[in-house]
Order: C-alpha cells, then structure tokens, then sequence
C-alpha cells in the first residue's frame, strides 16, 4: 500500500493531506468508499496544484487535469480516478481492491509529483531564500519567532505551523516550581487587543525538562522563557537549561501581572544588569532579554542588560492595563490590573523599537501587535533583526505562516536579495 501520512508533516499541504490519509484508510473498510474518497482527494490537490502555480481553476475536474500542463501518462492516471469516482458517487458499480488499490496509487503518483516539483523548485531558488538569517549564533529559517505565552511549548500548533520554519518558539514561561497562575478572571478583550493576567502558570523546570524538553526538543528552535524572585532564581534556572535541544535563554524580567518579582527586574537598570550578568555566567546559551515598556526611558534598560552580557533583546512585554465591569463595578480581571497586547500596541511598540535600535549594537526581536506582514516589515525598518508573533496566533493560529509568506513577497516587490537588506533603513 502507498503512505500518505509524509503530507501531514507538511502545513503547505494541508488542504488535501487530509483528504489522501481518509482515502487510505477507507480501503480497510470499503472499496466503495476508498473510490469516492479518493475522487475527492484528487479534486483537492489538483486545486492546490493551480493555486501554486497562479492557474485560474474552474469547478469542472476534467477541464482541470486536462489543462494542467501534466504529460500525458500522469493525466491519463488522474482521468481514471476521476471517472472511477463518478462511478462511485452516481452508484454505477461495485468496486474490487484492485479498482481502489489503483486509484490510490494514481493518486499517490500525482501528490509524489506535486512534492517533487516543490522540492526542485527550493532548490532551484536556492537552499538559502531571503527570510534565511541568523540571530545569536542561531540559523533561523525566518526572522518569524512565536512570543512566549501565546504558543504554549509549540507542539500545540504543529496542526497549523511549520514548526521548523519558524526562526524558533520562545515557550511558555518557566519558574523554578510550579505555579498555578492567578485566580479569577484571567483574560479580558479590548479594542484592538487584549488584557491577562495569567500569572505565570508552568508545571516548573523539573517537569519541564524531563516531561516536556524531549517531546519537543528536535522540532524547533526553543527559546525558553524564564522567570524568578530573585537574581538567584535567574541564575539557576539559567544554568539547568544549559543543556541540549535548547537554542537560547529568554529572560522574562517584565511580566506586569504577577504579584512577586518580575517586573522590579525589568524597570530598574541595576537589577536588570544584575539578573543578567548572573544569568550570562550561568549558562553557554544566548541570552536574550526581554524588556518591559512601563519604564520612562527603555533605551537606559536596554544599555544596562547590553553592558551586562545579554546577546539580544526582545522588546516589548505587555503594557499595564485595567478593565472595570460597570455593571458590578469591579475590575475584571481578578489581579485587578493585567498586561495589554495586541494591535493596539503595535505604535508604541515600534516607536521602543526604533529608538533602541540607534542606542544598542546588539539585535533586538521585535513584538508588539503585529498581525500582518506590514507591521513585520515596519519592525525591521524600525531596526529589529527579527520579529515575534503574540496576540495574533489567537485568533488565527496559522498567522506566522502567513506573515513568512507575504513578508518574502514583499521582499521581492522591493527588489530585496535578504531580510538584513531591510533591517533599519527607516528614512527618519
């Protein structure tokens, strides 16, 4: 038998792959079924075919494989499944394994095809297309990163995300024990975006390492995020991520929504050289900062961690914000106030952004409300050397996917050869 399952480690092929797996396994069950099923299947890559090659595609699939530019043999292939399948949709006949054993491997041969001329057509471009970069020592397929908190430890989203062609997954926050997060209200909406108050909960870096690391380790890069009480917190955890399968250290020295900690770190310049250094001598790993908007002058925030070690900076964490219910005329959130994100922060995000950007000589990650290649080209126009996605994977899961390939578009509607050609070239 053929096996489809390799379409299902591919989100490109996600608008057939589904399809070619039913397919197969309703041969178990029923000929008949396996007919029908593969019809559809057909009908769904041949679809996908059209799109990628920008060919306008009627609902007639007769029409569609003959004007498909396929030799002949590989037509003549999709033309039996396509005539078995009305068969078995009007009723004609009963079909034999042979029938549907046929139609599979017409149908396998057609979705090989369409794999090749996608892999040729990579090479052709070039192993290395113009969103490859690098960040830390870190090769990054794109500049595109997925914001700790918004992505949980990214194998929840492999449905919707190349998880390899993200530039890597900075996870859930990590503390040194298990936190359970705040009560109440956790999460509130608001024009243009939205407030939490979550409070770190993780399972802890124990259960991290041994539970979740090797699940996840070999598919992405992993950026973990950490969080503690004190410097020495910072420092330990630091040094017990220092292990394999993990690209780099994120410090989280900015939350606004938990009770401890945090924040004191981040608005402060001395405690944030501080936990840095600390955390720079405890590990091999890059060190990435991640800076706090709540302050009066970011840029001093961002000298100090420089001149303490860090490797790069990611910037911003969430705003402090507050809901009130009118109707009980109490906050809605139950740690009362909470962090906001989303698109209604992307101005003063960018604007953070652009004036470290002139201040500091190591790279930042830019975040901040971005939801469309737009907003990511105006960050590295702004000075950032990579992007991260928050809010947006919300409300539509695939959103990095889909800011990667329109920010390549861009690119070359611009004339541009690399994503470095884009970095810091605002005309201010």
């Amino acid at each position: 038998m053929n096996n489809f399952a390799f379409l299902a480690q591919n989100p490109d092929y996600r608008s057939f792959s589904k399809d070619c797996i039913d397919a197969e396994i309703a041969f178990k069950n029923s000929y008949d079924s396996c007919v029908k099923l593969t019809r559809t299947a057909l009908d769904a890559a041949i679809k996908y075919f059209y799109a990628k090659n920008n060919r306008a595609f009627s609902d007639n699939l007769f029409d569609l494989i003959e004007n498909a530019g396929l030799n002949r043999s590989l037509s003549d292939k999709l033309h039996f499944c396509r005539r078995l399948g009305n068969d078995a949709i009007h009723n004609k006949k009963e079909f034999s394994a042979e029938d549907a054993q046929q139609c599979l491997k017409n149908l396998f041969d057609f979705v090989n095809f369409i794999d090749n001329r996608q892999i040729a057509f990579k090479n052709l471009i070039g192993m290395e297309n113009i969103l490859q970069t690098e960040l830390c020592g870190i090769k990054l397929n794109t500049p595109i990163f997925a914001a700790s908190g918004t992505f949980g430890f990214g194998e929840e989203f492999a449905d919707f995300v190349d998880l390899k062609r993200l530039g890597g997954v900075m996870v859930k926050c990590i503390t040194l024990k298990p936190r359970r997060g705040n009560d109440g209200v956790r999460i509130t909406e608001t024009p243009s975006g939205m407030l939490n108050c979550i409070g770190l909960e993780n399972p802890g870096v124990d259960a991290f390492l041994t539970k979740i690391l090797p699940r996840i380790k070999d598919k992405m890069n992993i950026i973990v995020n950490i969080s503690g009480s004190s410097v020495e917190d910072y420092a330990k955890l630091a040094k017990m991520l220092d292990v394999d399968g993990i690209s780099a250290i994120e410090l989280n020295i900015s939350c606004p929504n938990v009770k401890d900690g945090g924040i004191i770190f981040g608005t402060d310049e001395k405690q944030a050289s501080k936990v840095t250094f600390a955390a720079k001598n405890a590990t091999k790993k890059p060190v990435i900062v991640k800076l706090s908007p709540n302050v009066t002058d970011i840029t001093r925030i961002a000298r100090a961690v420089e001149s303490s070690g860090a490797d790069c900076i990611s910037m911003i964490n969430t705003l402090m914000g507050m809901e009130i219910n009118i109707q009980t005329w109490r906050p809605t959130l139950g740690n009362i106030t909470g962090g906001l994100s989303g698109g209604a922060i992307k101005p003063v995000a960018l604007r953070m952004v652009y004036q470290t950007a002139k201040k500091i000589k190591i790279p930042i990650i830019g975040m901040g409300g971005i939801r469309s290649a737009s907003d990511a080209a105006e960050f590295f126009l702004a000075g950032a050397s990579a992007v991260a996605i928050g809010t947006a994977n919300f409300s539509e899961p695939s959103i990095t996917m889909k800011i990667a390939d329109d920010l390549e578009k861009y690119l070359k509607s611009c004339g541009l050869n690399s994503i470095k050609d884009l970095i810091g070239k605002v005309k201010a």
